[in-house]
């Protein structure tokens, strides 16, 4: 179960409207306020406990991921980027309409299982631009330019990894990150004290016990996601798409249902990004996660993000793998921050490492995968499944939310209605996954 803080406190379930009005399209016997309830309490990522180091920073960080909520779903004044409220104000539609939910703002409903979607590390969105799987393999491996100026890690399905080799050019070591940028910027700006955590965290994941504040901000003094530790070592993630900021915001829009100019239902997984502008269309990650979420709101299931909030390696398929010695290849895979559950389901792998050790005689380079010899870290990547979970209830006895059309156009006249569950099918390509 996630996280519970004991308490006397009000938590107001304001995104549901409970007055019946014409705004809100149904009545409901959801009360404005829930007393006597415990308060909510957003886990760090993984359920790392590096905060646990420094007084108030675990509740600092769940403050942090609630706004990530609040901004995203409804919005703020000095935001330039329409949240999902406001877009479906514009249309003339109301907060009933939403499905995704801050779980800090409304109780969770009971039950509200867990449920998965998965895809794989290895990125598919370049593949069009190669003639051969080693020239893809060799792209992905190296830093590229991100724009005319940014040089990073390309790998964009929310894990990323740097390939340690030898003087002859063997692998002596792939690490493995989906840790969040953010949780770093957190530590950052949060406090001396998170600042000095920042600079331990450094020392302890790389080993590098000469680190300095000053190793890892840029120019102007702002943390650098691009310093030269995070570079090497693969601390976290740096790719400017793998946030938790963009999870949060492709789950918030993805629960919008969308209709086509001619009042047609989009429910496949390329029309629905394409649609309501969210994510990358040509990642394997975003259209599924998007899918999947409308998918449930369709259902008329109310959705939040599995607790603690994060996209994590969830395992590796180890058919197919040969040793020189016949140890099995799963020997040289450590989870190093983050832990590992015999379910992949409940994994929270936030940080691995797949090395051979020297006294076996001989390197990664001289595993093979599916009888190929492993040349490139992305052959490895193409073997570890990324997740995200979230919590899923029961179709909820409250009319469906109601359609508006694609982000970006003037709006239409629209139905006053939801769309008929009827119509609820046609997941668009997505995998889910059960949990507990």
């Amino acid at each position: 179960m996630p996280p519970l803080i004991p308490g006397d406190v009000r938590i107001q379930a304001h995104r549901i409207e409970a007055d019946g009005g014409e705004d809100s399209g149904f009545k409901t016997d959801y009360p404005q306020t829930i007393q006597e309830k415990p308060m909510w309490m957003f886990a760090p990522t993984a359920n790392l406990k590096d905060f646990e180091r420094v007084p108030g920073l675990t509740e600092a960080w769940s403050d942090f991921i609630s706004d990530q909520y609040e901004t995203n779903l409804y919005g703020k004044p000095s935001d330039r980027v329409e949240s999902a409220l406001e877009e479906l104000q514009r249309w003339g539609r109301s907060d009933s309409d939403l499905r995704v939910y801050n779980p800090a703002s409304m109780p969770i409903p009971d039950p509200s299982p867990l449920r998965n979607v998965t895809w794989s590390a290895l990125p598919t969105s370049f593949d069009e631009q190669f003639n051969t799987v080693r020239e893809r393999l060799t792209f992905l491996d190296t830093p590229q330019l991100f724009n005319a100026s940014l040089r990073t890690r390309i790998q964009d399905e929310y894990c990323e990894w740097v390939v340690q080799r030898n003087p002859s050019g063997a692998i002596t070591e792939v690490l493995f990150t989906s840790e969040p940028p953010e949780y770093y910027d957190f530590l950052f700006v949060k406090s001396q004290a998170s600042r000095d955590l920042l600079v331990t965290l450094y020392r302890e994941i790389t080993g590098v016990a000469s680190i300095t504040l000053s190793d890892l901000v840029d120019a102007r003094g702002d943390y650098d996601w691009y310093n030269r530790y995070n570079n090497e070592y693969a601390v976290h993630m740096q790719q400017p798409n793998n946030t938790l900021s963009a999870q949060i915001n492709i789950v918030s829009r993805s629960c919008l249902l969308r209709i086509n100019s001619l009042g047609t239902p989009i429910v496949d997984a390329l029309g629905l990004i394409r649609c309501g502008r969210y994510g990358d269309p040509a990642r394997q990650s975003d259209p599924r996660i998007g899918s999947a979420i409308n998918t449930f709101t369709r259902e008329n299931r109310f959705i939040t993000l599995e607790n603690p909030v994060g996209l994590y390696m969830s395992g590796v398929d180890w058919n197919g793998w040969e040793t020189p010695d016949g140890t099995p290849a799963q020997t040289f895979w450590s989870v190093l921050r983050g832990t590992q559950n015999a379910d992949p389901n409940l994994s929270y792998i936030a940080r691995a490492r797949f090395a051979v050790p020297p006294e076996m005689g001989y390197t990664v380079s001289d595993l093979k995968i599916g009888g190929e010899p492993i040349e490139f870290g992305a052959q490895i990547a193409a073997r570890l499944n990324i997740r995200v979970g979230v919590y899923v209830s029961d179709p909820a006895n409250v009319p469906p939310p109601r359609a508006i059309g694609c982000t970006g156009t003037t709006p239409f006249p629209l139905a006053s209605g939801g769309l008929s569950m009827a119509m609820s099918s046609g997941g668009g390509g997505t995998r889910t996954g059960g949990g507990q």
